[in-house]
């Protein structure tokens, strides 16, 4: 995810690695795509070292440090259309920490399940409120209906679900 992001961002113009993890930070990022800001770097190196970005020399503006400048080449652009044309084609993953929590239910009474079920209910609509907050900052419409559609799933699933 992260080398998508930051090739993505590098398509658009030239950044340097503080201002991707500017960008990355926003709302309108953050939200929608979980990055690891300490990756930003090893991923810019790695980019680099594969010639799918290019270092641009160092800049400063004004009192600021100097950042080196980076960006994205014609293989890097070609690298991220195949990295899109992927992610198109790869289905979710059904593993996830909740799958593990699901199957060592046996470990919590029946009340604790019940509990637990309720924060889950309602951790669910709490992001599903904070979707549609945040659907104006979102890059695209279709990643806000996406997102509705799969909590409002599993929220549908939840109330099925005999604990």
């Amino acid at each position: 995810m992260t080398r998508l992001l930051i090739l993505w961002l590098l398509s658009e113009q030239p950044l340097h690695g503080y201002r991707i993890k500017r960008i990355l930070e926003d709302d309108s990022y953050r939200f929608w795509f979980s990055v690891e800001f300490t990756s930003i770097y090893s991923a810019l190196r790695t980019l680099v070292k594969l010639e799918y970005v290019i270092e641009t020399g160092y800049e400063q503006d004004g009192a600021r440090p100097e950042r080196m400048g980076y960006r994205i080449t014609r293989a890097g652009r070609a690298h991220l259309r195949e990295l899109i044309a992927k992610t198109w084609e790869a289905t979710p993953l059904l593993s996830d920490p909740f799958s593990m929590a699901i199957a060592g239910k046996s470990e919590l009474s029946d009340d604790e399940r019940q509990t637990l079920k309720a924060s889950r209910r309602e951790a669910l609509e709490a992001r599903l409120n904070e979707c549609e907050a945040l659907r104006a900052a979102a890059l695209d419409e279709a990643m806000v209906d996406r997102a509705i559609a799969i909590l409002t799933a599993e929220l549908g699933w939840l109330k099925q679900w005999k604990t």
